[in-house]
């Protein structure tokens, strides 16, 4: 049995009855942080574009899409939904693979609704989609990144083909045809990182595995070896030699991903990266009582590695911001938080924050700064950005933190991450659909339909 077929396998066996609890609790925790981020991203631009567009293109009324009050053709709702949840780079973090959820739950959500699913079907479908891609990137060559390629959309094309698979409960056959499928329309570039199109990547991904899972369905055929075979998935994206499918088809739920390596949720709507280096700021300026006058200058050591992603050292949009090491420090030495707020135009254009950032400085120091990239073992032990703060009177204040709040290591308390939600659910939805919608995902694996969380979801701003 050859590895698409046991991963196949592996996906038609995998039950709801038989998951570990600590599976399904920490997929529901995943999936409220992920509709969390989904909410804010509602009134960005690049969200009202695709809404706009796909609303547009008419076709039967299948699925919803967040805040817009209409149903569309499930396909395209998978692709609108999956960019909203995205839009704003508020979504979860897992090794290697980037950013796993918005790949998965967009489409499942999407395809869950038009085709009544419940609560229960949906969860499993949610672990064997995070399963398959985390495992696919945790198991392929760590030089992945030097193809210049965005892997989100690889291999989150093949994890949304997984999980729309098991939701339609396609047999292991039509479930090889469907990864097949999937591969086929997998693509991504990183040149398109920063702009409306790099926010789309979760999107597409979510498209192409709603649509590879109905076109098996409905009987369309592809490589049944696609995961292994030659000029497949992994030969064409990291090369003959560099991935060892067989051994990740047999390590599935050995543990499961979400379990180990697991899922991280952000405390700041930025990038990653910015993370650490965010914690010990705050870390210096609440132990020695410092405001941004008292600041001359805050020197952040980062890599190479990271500044693929942190891109803008002097960014131009408030989507860039996010992407942006002297802005994200900026913000939190002048306003002490870094919320949704710091990443609008008018934080972008601030006098203060625009002064702070020239004060920011970035070293590249020899130790093993967390990249969160694509090239580095998953053993290898990361530290936090070294953060030192020189003062106006000549002081030199330093802190690292090697784990930020809400890594999978040391995660949000419910408490925590319910605040999240209840605030970016806030401008969108009535305080009643907030509890509503809450408790729904919460209590997931007790919903019959998954069309009564969607039909919150959808609801236009302010409920209108």
């Amino acid at each position: 049995m050859g590895a698409t077929e046991k991963i196949s396998q592996f996906i038609v066996d995998t039950k709801y009855q038989n998951l570990p609890r600590d599976v399904v609790d920490k997929a529901k925790r995943s999936a409220l942080d992920c509709l969390a981020a989904s909410l804010a991203g509602i009134t960005e631009p690049v969200s009202q574009t695709v809404t706009s567009y796909v609303t547009k293109l008419g076709g039967a009324a299948q699925a919803s899409v967040y805040g817009a009050g209409v149903k569309v053709a499930v396909a395209d709702a998978a692709l609108a939904n999956g960019t909203i949840a995205h839009a704003l780079d508020y979504d979860d973090c897992g090794v290697k693979i980037g950013h796993p959820s918005v790949l998965v739950l967009p489409a499942l959500l999407s395809l869950a609704e038009h085709v009544g699913a419940s609560g229960e079907d949906l969860l499993a479908a949610y672990v064997v989609g995070l399963e398959v891609e985390g495992k696919l990137a945790l198991h392929a060559d760590f030089k992945l990144m030097q193809a210049r390629l965005n892997h989100q959309t690889w291999y989150g094309s093949i994890g949304a083909a997984a999980a729309c698979a098991k939701l339609l409960k396609l047999d292991v056959s039509r479930t090889r045809m469907a990864l097949g499928l999937a591969g086929n329309s997998a693509c991504g570039l990183s040149a398109n990182h920063g702009s409306m199109a790099g926010a789309m990547a979760a999107g597409h991904a979510c498209r192409n595995g709603v649509t590879a899972a109905l076109m098996a369905q409905a009987g369309i055929t592809a490589n049944a070896d696609i995961i292994e075979g030659k000029n497949g998935f992994y030969d064409t994206l990291v090369g003959p030699g560099q991935y060892d499918a067989e051994r990740m088809a047999d390590g599935l739920g050995k543990p499961f991903y979400i379990e180990s390596p697991g899922i991280s949720l952000k405390m700041y709507p930025s990038c990653y990266h910015t993370h650490r280096a965010l914690d010990g700021v705050f870390k210096l300026l609440g132990e020695h009582h410092l405001d941004d006058k008292d600041i001359a200058t805050v020197d952040v050591g980062t890599s190479e590695r990271a500044l693929r992603v942190l891109a803008f050292s002097e960014p131009a949009t408030a989507y860039q911001a996010k992407f942006s090491m002297p802005h994200c420090i900026a913000a939190a030495v002048v306003d002490h938080a870094v919320t949704l707020e710091t990443f609008t135009d008018a934080k972008l254009n601030d006098g203060n924050i625009v002064a702070a950032r020239k004060k920011v400085q970035l070293s590249f120091p020899d130790v093993p700064i967390w990249p969160g990239l694509a090239d580095v073992g998953p053993d290898t032990e990361f530290v936090g950005n070294p953060v030192t703060i020189r003062t106006t009177d000549g002081r030199s204040l330093s802190a690292r933190v090697d784990i930020p709040r809400g890594d999978a290591s040391l995660p949000l308390t419910d408490d925590e991450l319910l605040e999240k939600y209840q605030d970016c659910a806030r401008g969108q939805l009535r305080q009643d659909d907030i509890e509503r919608s809450a408790g729904l995902v919460r209590g997931l694996e007790k919903v019959g339909d998954v069309g009564a969380l969607m039909g919150i979801l959808r609801s236009p701003l302010h409920g209108a």
